[in-house]
């Protein structure tokens, strides 16, 4: 048996997947650590899969007021924030410095989330490596 070309429908449905599944770990992450600061971690799902662009540094700022942590997130909220921050990141990237070709975004876009989501997941959850994210 002899395998084709993979169709752009389906280069096109994994490339949708995958954004709803960092999507889903951005939500996740940013509900989680909302609701260890007792914060309604509910509504800032909500707001980030509605807005994402706009969530991540609203939260960040809204982060301020908020009491801190007493314990630092689980490896599964890490791993999540990491996925959802690094995938999110990576896709925005891609869109904006690729044509609009499914198969180009692909070819650019996993060596970028390969280094992405290692490299905040250092920046943003190592204790010693937290630059501007406290």
């Amino acid at each position: 048996m002899q395998l084709g070309p993979i169709p752009h429908e389906v280069v096109l449905l994994a490339y949708i997947g995958a954004f709803v599944f960092t999507a889903a770990c951005f939500c996740y992450a940013i509900a989680a650590d909302a609701n260890a600061r007792g914060a309604s971690g509910d509504n800032w799902a909500l707001f980030a899969f509605v807005l994402a662009p706009i969530a991540a540094p609203a939260y960040l700022l809204y982060r301020q007021r908020l009491p801190s942590r007493d314990e630092s997130g689980g490896s599964l909220e890490q791993w999540a924030g990491a996925v959802g921050i690094g995938g999110l990141v990576t896709i925005v990237f891609t869109a904006m410095m690729t044509p609009p070709d499914p198969f180009t975004s692909v070819i650019v876009g996993v060596p970028l989330l390969v280094v992405a989501i290692p490299l905040v997941k250092l920046l943003c959850y190592e204790p010693g490596w937290r630059a501007a994210i406290t």
